[in-house]
């Protein structure tokens, strides 16, 4: 059961002399309860408290209940009383992963004890996780060739033995990683998922037999193994083989998706102080490898930016997921971090030439997620900066995603051109002037005299003054240019403008003053 689990998420601290105890099951347990009876059973024990006066009393209480093994999780305290009980009992103690939920410990510790419970052939001696392996295995048993499907019909894991019988469907879906879609074969999918036994699938080709079976925690329905083999050397003994091959293969997915999930925690934890939090960015520098003294971020997002807002974490984990997988074929050495809606990549070594590389590499790594997520990936790079600095680069690139939003909104960019990957030298003049905006506003030297008196008017007489002054000096001071960006007559914006300095005082004939007035209402505008 040990080995079937794995270690990266209970590790069997200690072991009873009666190491042949036969496990019947995993149980939850209250600490606060007295527990039922129930040989064999595996405590989980949930809030279970190491340094309790009636720890030894609890731990005979379960020993005298029949129970086999406790899961406990240390969370940093010291487990020496524990496993003096243990010892003294007689019981067996597999100390978990603080990072695994204990849901997903409870659908682990069960489908370990599956294939023991069902027979004494088992497929433990498999790397956990490790389904390719599998997939080989229950192949060379069965006689056949395999394929493990996810329930949305993706191909996780298929054998590689030689000589192994194939047709259409198993070479489409490997050359793929994914099953063909067709009305026969998304119901033979649904039909497999309702079934809990292994149910005969129709094939193309006489001469082949194909049999499926889900693979199942629980109720819930983790995907499928299939056996492709010629109908002629058909072994008898195949819908054992897949039963129990089922039952292990639920393990490996438990397995593989726990590990991946406390792998990608771990991560977006290190990278969130080293991005955040100065005073914690040279400690989360040295746990995440990061040594560069020129270090730049990138920030990525999808665009509208309200379309993953509303969705749920598991659909922002895509996008990151999607990112951090392309990352390592084309920027082995980047690092990705998750906060709210963005994707942060932490690039070191920015020299000239890997800046131009990595920017062509984050244009590939976007047009990529775009294909994949079915929506617009944009991606902003931030200035360089040191580790004790690095929040500086991230704040830029928030600043750069921003304007580069703002841009694709209003039409300048196309969600679809080179121009979604942008830094402070591609979006130029308007980023730079935006920025100068917010460091005024900031001050409290903006909005301005000038563009809350137009403001107040406007809104007291129900007028357009503001509009058609800015419009004006866009235009480089030309009424008929800013009257035609209006949609109105040219005599209209000379009049208007003819009341500009007797209305507000304002002498749009002094090059200062015009630069004032279109900044202040620039920045109304932005």
């Amino acid at each position: 059961m040990a080995r079937s689990a794995g270690s990266e998420i209970v590790s069997l601290v200690e072991m009873p002399a009666d190491d042949q105890q036969i496990v019947a099951g995993s149980v939850l347990y209250d600490s606060t309860a007295r527990p039922a009876r129930f040989p064999g059973a595996v405590a989980l024990a949930i809030g279970l408290s190491l340094s309790g006066k009636r720890l030894g009393v609890k731990v005979r209480e379960l020993s005298d209940a029949g129970y086999a093994a406790i899961v406990y999780k240390s969370n940093g305290v010291s487990d020496a009383a524990l496993r003096a009980a243990a010892r003294e009992t007689g019981m067996a103690l597999f100390r978990a992963s603080d990072s695994v939920p204990w849901n997903q410990l409870a659908e682990i510790m069960d489908a370990a004890v599956v294939p023991h419970r069902q027979s004494g052939r088992t497929l433990v001696d498999i790397r956990p996780g490790d389904l390719f392996d599998l997939a080989n295995t229950v192949a060379s048993q069965a006689g056949g060739a395999i394929a493990i499907a996810d329930p949305e019909q993706t191909i996780l894991a298929y054998s590689t033995l030689p000589d192994q019988p194939i047709d259409e469907t198993r070479r489409s879906s490997i050359l793929r990683l994914h099953v063909p879609h067709s009305v026969e074969t998304d119901k033979d999918y649904r039909r497999v998922h309702a079934a809990t036994e292994v149910l005969n699938v129709a094939t193309a080709d006489p001469l082949l037999r194909r049999t499926a079976i889900a693979i199942r925690a629980g109720d819930s329905v983790l995907g499928s193994l299939w056996l492709l083999e010629r109908a002629e050397h058909h072994n008898e003994d195949a819908d054992r083989i897949l039963r129990e091959a089922a039952n292990v293969a639920a393990l490996h997915i438990l397995h593989k998706r726990t590990t991946y999930v406390s792998n990608l925690t771990r991560q977006i934890d290190l990278v969130q102080p080293l991005l955040f939090e100065p005073q914690r960015a040279e400690l989360a520098a040295i746990r995440l490898g990061i040594s560069a003294a020129s270090i730049r971020v990138a920030a990525v997002g999808i665009w509208p930016t309200d379309a993953i807002a509303a969705e749920t974490l598991q659909s922002r984990l895509r996008l990151f997921d999607t990112i951090r997988t392309a990352c390592a074929i084309r920027l082995p050495s980047a690092i990705c971090g998750l906060a709210d809606n963005i994707v942060y990549i932490v690039l070191p070594q920015t020299t000239e030439s890997s800046r131009q590389f990595q920017r062509a590499a984050i244009l590939k790594i976007v047009q990529n997620a775009r294909r994949l997520l079915s929506r617009p990936v944009l991606a902003a790079l931030g200035t360089a900066a040191g580790i004790d600095s690095l929040e500086d680069s991230r704040v830029n690139a928030e600043i750069v995603l921003s304007e580069l939003v703002r841009n694709v909104t209003e039409g300048r960019i196309s969600a679809d051109s080179d121009d979604i990957v942008a830094d402070d030298d591609s979006l130029g003049s308007r980023l730079q002037l935006r920025q100068l905006v917010s460091s005024l506003t900031t001050s409290g030297q903006l909005p301005g005299a000038h563009a809350l008196k137009i403001a107040g008017y406007d809104e007291q007489h129900k007028k357009r003054f503001g509009e058609t002054i800015h419009a004006y000096l866009n235009c480089g001071g030309n009424a008929i240019d800013a009257a035609t960006s209006l949609g109105v007559h040219v005599n209209t914006v000379r009049y208007r403008l003819s009341r500009v300095q007797p209305l507000f005082g304002i002498d749009l004939a002094d090059p200062e003053t015009r630069l004032l007035v279109w900044l202040q209402l620039w920045a109304r505008h932005n």
